[in-house]
């Protein structure tokens, strides 16, 4: 029963990983998605599990699948038509750091006044999907889902737009190859309990803390990835 609930989130994981990469532009119309090899690969999981969740994706028009060619994004009404691979070629890792420990601390006094409490639940139940992640990068599938959270919670449509983005330019390959030398149990232990002070912090509704508490996480994400 625990492994099919297993297969089941990671069906969904890659699920939504895709979608979130068709929606922010990093794929987009007419281009064509990672191999399931490779998918399978990034999520430790199985390719049924890949399959399962391309069917999905497959079957509500979002992606078109050619046999022997790959999977290509669906040209989908009003979808982005630019990619943040721009984004990467003018900026550095090292900024998009640099811009979220200014941007995400001050979100968090929006998130406090307009968040609904289902929201923060969701944020809880979120951190937990972190806490039980079987690893690395299922762990940071659900890690950019709770910051992608915390933004859509503060109600303020640029800044979401902009946290887009950024968390976008995070799957490109330069900042995979920069999460890869510095994952560790450790620091994976450390960022979960950074996620369980910000999500209490915002629960209890206590801005100034929360405030603090991304702000630290970040900075400790900053040093592991760039040793300052």
């Amino acid at each position: 029963m625990r492994k099919h609930v297993e297969s089941r989130q990671t069906v969904e994981a890659v699920r939504q990983y895709i979608e979130r990469g068709i929606r922010n532009g990093e794929w987009v119309p007419g281009s064509r998605l990672p191999t399931e090899r490779a998918l399978a690969s990034e999520f430790g999981a199985a390719r049924n599990s890949v399959r399962q969740a391309l069917d999905k994706l497959e079957e509500s028009g979002q992606v078109v699948r050619m046999v022997g060619r790959g999977t290509y994004v669906a040209d989908i009404p009003g979808a982005p038509k630019s990619s943040p691979q721009r984004d990467s070629r003018i900026t550095s890792p090292e900024e998009i750091m640099e811009a979220r420990i200014l941007i995400e601390p001050r979100m968090a006094s929006l998130v406090v006044a307009r968040a609904t409490q289902q929201e923060l639940e969701e944020m809880l139940e979120i951190n937990e999907n972190c806490a039980n992640s079987r690893n690395m990068a299922v762990f940071e599938y659900w890690d950019g889902t709770l910051h992608n959270a915390i933004a859509q919670a503060s109600k303020n449509q640029y800044l979401i737009g902009v946290m887009e983005r950024l968390h976008a330019v995070r799957r490109e390959t330069t900042w995979g190859q920069l999460k890869r030398r510095g994952e560790s149990e450790k620091r994976r232990a450390a960022y979960q309990k950074d996620h369980e002070a910000i999500v209490s912090a915002l629960l209890d509704r206590n801005a100034e803390q929360a405030e603090e508490a991304i702000r630290m996480h970040l900075n400790q994400v900053r040093w592991n990835l760039f040793g300052r």
